[in-house]
Order: structure tokens, then C-alpha cells, then sequence
């Protein structure tokens, strides 16, 4: 157990490294399990801290360590699903088949059925996904946001609230659809039960 600041001279790169581990391991990998299939999210991870590890005379003091590590998690992340859909788009030319439809990773994995609001979020332009997946998922503020998107508050909290209200209208048009197909009067399926069941996305 590290007892002395971690910011001391005295403390060696190894401790130091050690604090930023553990310190940021939960929030990390919960950041690219939210982002790439369960079987490669530990692969992934490591490949973060070795990153992190290899080029630790780059990582920031404290509270920016742990913006730096977000955005090493997004290249890495973004690394491996670059190089999924390139084996994918191998292996469909080789078997002369057609590609599987692209899947946008989400809490409950690739196989599962994401539902209205994954939905909604998979129809997004992939930037303004990645807005609202770091503040809805990763609990992020939009200064925090904008850091590891590299760009301006300004700039992230336009691209955030189109997000928000793209996936609201796509959610409004989903549960429009479901209602005109069923009884309208006082069943969840009606259109006032549809409006509220459409989740508030209220800028943070």
C-alpha cells in the first residue's frame, strides 16, 4: 500500500505508475467494455496501461492523469474495432459472402439486443455518439469531454446537444410506431405512455 503522496519526489515511477493503476482501472475498463466485445475488453485494457507504462514521462499531474488515460482508451478502443472490421471485411471477401451488419458495441455486448435507446444511439453520426456515450455512459463533464475529444467546450456541447436531440426524436418516432399499432386509450402501448417512457438526456 503506497502511504506517501504520489506527487512526492520520493516516489518512484514504479509507485507512481501503481497509484495510477489502481486508481483508474475501475473507470477505465469500464470505458472499453462499454466499447469493444467482452472477449477482447481485457486484451484492450492491458493494452492501455501499457501504453500508459511506455510513455509515463508524458502522463499529466493529477486530476489530468486520468483525462490522458480516457484518451488513450479511446485510441486503443478505436484501434481494435479498426482492425475487427478489416479482418471482417477479409474474411467477407474471401467466403464471397455478404457482411454482417455493423454492430455498435454497448453495455450488454454484442450480442445483445440493444433496444430503442442503442438504437437510436447506433443511427448516430459516430462523433456525436461518442458526445453523448461520455456523458451518459461514462459520466463525464462536458469540460471533461471535450478534453479527451481534443476540442472545445463550445464545440462538444454542439455536438452533444445535437446528439441528445437526434436520439430523442428517433425515440419519439420508435415509440410513435409502436403506438399506431396498438389500442391507443390507457395501455402502455398508447401514445401518452410513449411520450413519458422517452428517458430524459438533460445536458449536464
Amino acid at each position: 500500500m503506497i502511504l506517501r503522496n504520489a506527487d512526492s519526489p520520493s516516489v518512484s515511477a514504479a509507485e507512481r505508475f501503481e497509484a495510477l493503476y489502481t486508481g483508474s482501472y475501475q473507470e477505465i475498463s469500464g470505458y472499453v467494455r462499454r466499447r469493444v466485445p467482452p472477449d477482447a475488453a481485457d486484451d484492450v485494457v492491458a493494452q492501455v496501461f501499457t501504453v500508459a507504462w511506455r510513455r509515463f514521462g508524458q502522463v499529466p499531474s493529477p486530476p489530468q492523469d486520468r483525462l490522458w488515460l480516457f484518451g488513450v482508451a479511446r485510441n486503443c478502443a478505436a484501434e481494435h474495432q479498426r482492425a475487427a472490421t478489416r479482418r471482417l471485411r477479409l474474411r467477407t471477401r474471401l467466403s464471397q459472402e455478404p457482411a454482417a451488419v455493423a454492430h455498435v458495441p454497448g453495455p450488454g455486448g454484442p450480442d445483445h439486443d440493444p433496444g430503442p435507446v442503442l438504437a437510436a444511439l447506433a443511427s448516430l453520426r459516430p462523433k456525436e455518439r461518442e458526445a453523448l456515450q461520455l456523458v451518459l455512459w461514462d459520466e463525464l463533464s462536458h469540460a471533461e469531454a471535450a478534453e479527451v475529444l481534443g476540442c472545445t467546450v463550445n464545440a462538444f456541447e454542439l455536438r452533444y446537444r445535437r446528439a441528445r436531440n437526434r436520439v430523442r426524436d428517433a425515440l419519439a418516432a420508435a415509440w410513435a410506431d409502436a403506438a399506431r399499432g396498438a389500442p391507443t386509450s390507457d395501455t402502455p402501448a398508447g401514445p401518452r405512455h410513449a411520450r413519458a417512457a422517452i428517458p430524459r438526456m438533460d445536458q449536464r
